[in-house]
């Protein structure tokens, strides 16, 4: 981040600091993580993929949305290479991967009584 406006450094003071302040969610992600929101879309519905299928060409899309797409064309929608059913693939590590950040989002939003209750269920109570 570039500082537009340089601080004095701070002055010695005796008395306690202030606790740091709330961080947003935003300000929360690690930047790897705030960045997978996107990377993780199908280029053809624009939402998180499911069912994640891979083309030959190594692009990934949703399997109902390459499916219906290439029942109307034979190329990919990234970029243009011929594509059959044939050249598509079951993504078994992307699917791994997008069910851990559907569960962490879950996780974040879910309130403390729903906390709670997976604390419980975790522990076998």
């Amino acid at each position: 981040m570039c500082a537009t406006k340089s601080e004095p450094p701070p002055m010695e003071s005796t008395a306690p600091s202030s606790p740091p302040l709330p961080r947003s969610s935003e300000e929360e992600k690690e930047p790897a993580e705030a960045d997978i929101d996107k990377d993780v879309l199908c280029p053809i519905c624009m939402q998180i993929i499911k069912d994640a299928f891979t083309t030959a060409c190594g692009h990934s899309f949703c399997y109902t949305c390459i499916s219906i797409h290439l029942r109307n064309k034979s190329d990919c929608p990234c970029c243009s290479r011929y594509l059959s059913n044939n050249h598509i693939f079951p993504n078994f590590l992307l699917n791994k991967l997008l069910k851990k950040i559907s569960a962490r989002q879950s996780a974040r939003n879910a309130s403390p009584v729903e906390h709670f209750r997976q604390t419980i269920l975790q522990t076998g109570m």
